[in-house]
């Protein structure tokens, strides 16, 4: 973390008025603005060809089509004010003085994306939290002196009042959110992209998630912009492309109580520019610090090697309403989308309040409080577990005690402290009944008091989230020991087999549960040998997990085990209980198809039922309400072939091919080794 500088600190702040000489990203002869980027794109050849194929098509006047072309690349376009830039700038700086205690950029980083700038196009692809994410980007940028790159923006912005005008003039363009049924914008926002990245110098920065992350964790890459990012590379127009991965960490994210009620089903609002300014009422809140790293940049063709075969002169005469990618090249690029993915986490910076956070959870599952001593011992351990594990964390255990009650302090809606222990905060019931109209709810109509309950649970577990990259794995191989221990410990220990023996059926217990949540924890980096033996070694050093040399398993619990496992469980539990009712739905409905929407009221239901009456002894977690994890453990499903989906009405229907009630008992398993499974049924409920 000593490569890391606040430059909001006095004597570093962005100056936003001085001569602006940015680095390019990609060097051509001949810098095009945004004016004659559009032109360029107007006069190609392939343009042009585009034009005679849809006149064609449509049995119109080539002149008809060249007006709807042009209006569609207005409606995309990017712009450029230096002015308005400026001015965006000093007003950033302003409000970030006043709600955060400083924007944390890793210099070292920066030093280094800074050299290898003006060689070749360079894609810029932040993780996705927040809306501050893209604004920090063009903020940074500015003050580095790189020039700022074009961002892709959603229309909803677009028709935000004077909004849209402003992001476009400080480098947005534009695109629907769906555009699937009209063929010529998407053939239009394909050769936009194509020109942007070949035939521009700035640079390129899109989301590959897709959208923000409500969970605070990697979402599955969306590789539809990336692949249309990748298509000069593609052509042989450009003889490589650079990807510069860019992680954006918050001790606080600004739309932390908006993503909560989300996940709980209460309805996105429209953005609009009466909505953007009524938001400005968070100058008077603390969110903290927030971080920026870039990550070590990626070549295409590097990456690509000898996999990219691809015949690009043939590709290159083909019409944009031809240019397609094959199979082969498809896999390449999700493989990449997902190395991209992978290094975004890798440079996450783990927060006192993650720790916090997850060192909390991991005792009050006990039904135990903790004393500002003991949260102080927690989070040293938690420290060195992480950085052990490869992490950046951003914790000073010279002044520990006072960090944690700051940023408790800067939490208090979700935690805080009282009488010098650390208990949850309430949710007034009656405030709840008031703000939230339950009609309304995308799924069941969840009761005030079961929402009082799940707000405070839920934010919590948001800001355990981002550890999971570091502690999935780890967290397997626990959960898959605990379950070897178990088995030997029911049959004779003499026939346990050999250490050899012992190691490889928990690699594979790892794999099958790697396979199970590969759609939750975006993990995969093609280094899963390596990273088992790393966590292997770390978990025994860690006092966790021994193993003879006759093969015998034993796992002890600790404060290490308790704190992986904490932020496991619930989404354990919500698979769990997933599969339960898909389970239950198949039978009540003699194996017909069931609706999405139709599940997730059914799991809410059930979930609410549990918590509220504490009759059950199966595992619940306020965590399993949340339908954005929901529809996640849905997909991932049926891409495990679990489920199978009519793409018509979008149902869902028990696929034929696995067995649902095996996955449910293989869940089971694993909930009844969890150390602390007493939390669901007791725990919470006891605060209702």
């Amino acid at each position: 973390m000593r490569n890391f500088e606040n430059i909001l600190e006095p004597g570093k702040e962005p100056v936003m008025t001085k001569e602006y000489n940015p680095l390019v990203a990609f060097k051509l002869e001949k810098n095009l603005d945004p004016i004659k980027l559009k032109k360029h794109v107007l006069q190609s050849e392939r343009i042009r060809q585009l034009i005679d194929y849809y006149a064609d098509k449509q049995n119109c006047p080539a002149k008809q089509v060249q007006r709807m072309v042009s209006e569609i690349l207005d409606e995309i376009g990017l712009d450029r004010n230096l002015a308005i830039i400026r001015w965006c700038g000093i007003a950033i700086t302003a409000i970030g003085k006043r709600i955060c205690k400083g924007i944390y950029v890793n210099k070292a980083s920066m030093e280094n994306l800074k050299k290898g700038l003006g060689k070749n196009p360079v894609l810029y692809l932040p993780s996705h939290r927040s809306y501050m994410d893209f604004i920090l980007m063009s903020y940074i940028c500015f003050h580095y002196d790189i020039e700022i790159p074009g961002i892709a923006a959603g229309m909803d912005f677009h028709s935000m009042f004077a909004m849209g005008t402003m992001l476009r003039k400080t480098g947005a363009f534009f695109m629907r959110r769906s555009f699937s049924n009209d063929e010529l914008y998407w053939d239009i926002f394909r050769e936009y992209m194509y020109a942007l990245v070949g035939s521009y110098h700035i640079g390129v920065e899109f989301f590959i998630e897709g959208t923000r992350s409500r969970n605070f964790k990697a979402l599955v890459p969306k590789i539809g912009l990336l692949s249309m990012a990748l298509q000069p590379f593609f052509t042989g127009e450009v003889s490589d492309i650079t990807i510069v991965p860019v992680s954006v960490s918050y001790e606080r994210v600004l739309e932390e109580q908006l993503f909560v009620y989300e996940l709980l089903g209460v309805p996105k609002p429209k953005e609009s520019t009466k909505g953007f300014f009524k938001a400005l009422k968070i100058i008077d809140e603390n969110f903290g610090k927030m971080y920026l790293d870039f990550g070590e940049p990626i070549s295409v063709k590097e990456f690509f090697g000898d996999c990219c075969n691809l015949d690009k002169m043939k590709r290159a005469t083909l019409g944009t309403h031809l240019q397609k990618l094959n199979k082969k090249e498809i896999d390449l690029v999700k493989k990449l989308a997902t190395e991209i993915i992978y290094q975004q986490q890798r440079r996450i910076v783990i927060n006192t309040f993650n720790m916090i956070s997850l060192y909390f959870a991991s005792q009050y599952y006990m039904d135990k409080s903790l004393n500002i001593d003991e949260i102080s011992r927690g989070i040293i351990l938690l420290k060195d577990m992480f950085e052990k594990l490869g992490a950046h964390v951003a914790t000073n255990v010279n002044s520990i005690k006072p960090e944690i009650i700051e940023t408790v302090e800067i939490h208090s809606n979700i935690i805080h402290l009282k009488q010098g222990r650390l208990e949850f905060s309430q949710v007034p019931v009656e405030l709840l009944a008031q703000e939230i109209d339950v009609s309304r709810l995308k799924a069941h109509a969840l009761s005030p008091r079961t929402m009082a309950v799940a707000v405070p649970s839920m934010a919590l577990q948001l800001y355990m989230n981002p550890c999971l990259f570091w502690l999935a794995r780890p967290g397997y191989l626990i959960m898959a020991a605990l379950h070897l221990e178990e088995e030997q410990q029911k049959s004779n220990k003499q026939n346990s087999g050999s250490y050899e023996e012992t190691i490889l059926r928990l690699s594979q217990q790892v794999d099958a549960l790697d396979e199970v949540f590969k759609h939750e924890f975006i993990v995969e980096s093609n280094r899963e040998l390596e990273e088992f033996e790393h966590n292997l070694k770390f978990l025994k050093d860690h006092g966790v997990l021994q193993i003879s040399q006759m093969g015998l398993v034993e796992v002890r619990h600790n404060e290490c085990s308790r704190s992986i496992l904490s932020a496991l469980a619930p989404f354990l539990c919500l698979y769990y209980q997933l599969v339960v009712i898909l389970n239950k739905l198949s039978i009540e409905n003699d194996d017909e198809e069931f609706a999405p929407k139709d599940i997730l009221k059914s799991v809410q239901k059930h979930i609410e039922s549990m918590l509220l009456t504490n009759t059950s002894p199966l595992h619940v977690h306020p965590y399993c309400l949340a339908l954005d994890n929901l529809n996640i453990a849905l997909h991932s499903l049926v891409q495990s072939s679990y489920l199978l989906r009519n793409r018509e009405t979008g149902n869902f229907k028990i696929s034929p091919s696995k067995s649902l009630p095996q996955l449910e008992g293989f869940l089971l398993q694993f909930c009844n080794l969890m150390p602390f499974k007493q939390y669901w049924q007791c725990a919470i409920t006891s605060k209702l």
